[in-house]
């Protein structure tokens, strides 16, 4: 019987099935982490800005609560101190001016804008205040809660609403950046349902093209010496199966030849 001329694929089929498998996972697993790298440094930096902003909007809040009690305590007292605006006006001013820099929506810059001039308004009553110290306790009375206590309240309602549009920027970025993450584990999903794939089909490919043929030899061989029947088995695959199989079939018919003689 002349034999197939064998071209060795098995183990070519075999190596280019743990290179793709491979390739593959490496490449997706590359993509993966540069995404969520990626991802994971531009949200960072946004939330970073949101709890910053967010710090300072209450600094701005705590110091402007703190000046107003200052104010309230001194409507008993007939001397008025020297500057009513310095204990609060450097620390909130450079505090409001740094804002916009962590800004991360427009919306923020338009209420720090309302606060702003919320800020100008009350201390422009505050302003009054040395005349208002010199018409006596009852003025200073009707002077602090019926105008200073009204602008501080326009003020403080400015920063609550400054804070809680920070608060919204702040849950919307979370929200994108959990969204984000779950974009950039795509390619590893689908790396890992390549990789199933990959290993089904190659599953698939060693039982067709090794354990089947295999076994059919095995049992050939089996029924020749048990039974004596005659070894039919034959191969299309142009592989090692296939040499081992025309070897076998050459050693049995040999076998054969010699038991006749």
């Amino acid at each position: 019987m002349k034999r197939k001329k064998s071209r060795r694929t098995i183990r070519r089929k075999v190596r280019t099935g743990f290179i793709i498998l491979g390739t593959i996972l490496f490449f997706s697993s590359v993509i993966a982490i540069f995404e969520f790298v990626r991802i994971n440094r531009a949200s960072s930096g946004v939330i970073n800005d949101n709890i910053q902003s967010i710090n300072a909007e209450r600094s701005l809040m705590e110091s402007s609560e703190m000046y107003n009690m200052e104010l309230f305590e001194m409507l008993d007292k007939d001397t008025p101190p020297a500057d009513f605006s310095t204990s609060i006006h450097e620390s909130f001013i450079s505090t409001l001016e740094a804002l916009p820099d962590n800004f991360t929506t427009e919306k923020e810059n338009r209420y720090a804008d309302s606060v702003r001039y919320a800020y100008s308004a009350y201390m422009q009553v505050v302003m009054e205040a040395p005349e208002i110290w010199e018409q006596g306790e009852a003025a200073r009375h009707e002077w602090y809660f019926g105008r200073a206590q009204q602008y501080f309240t326009y003020l403080r309602d400015y920063i609550n609403d400054l804070n809680s549009i920070t608060n919204e920027a702040l849950q919307a970025n979370s929200e994108t950046m959990q969204d984000t993450f779950f974009r950039s584990m795509m390619p590893s999903v689908a790396a890992l349902a390549a990789g199933l794939i990959v290993i089904l089909l190659f599953n698939a490919f060693l039982n067709f093209y090794v354990f089947k043929p295999l076994s059919k030899m095995g049992k050939g061989v089996k029924d020749f010496v048990r039974y004596g029947k005659d070894y039919t088995v034959n191969f299309d695959n142009n592989d090692e199966i296939s040499d081992l199989n025309d070897a076998l079939t050459d050693l049995i018919d040999e076998h054969k030849t010699l038991k006749n003689k």
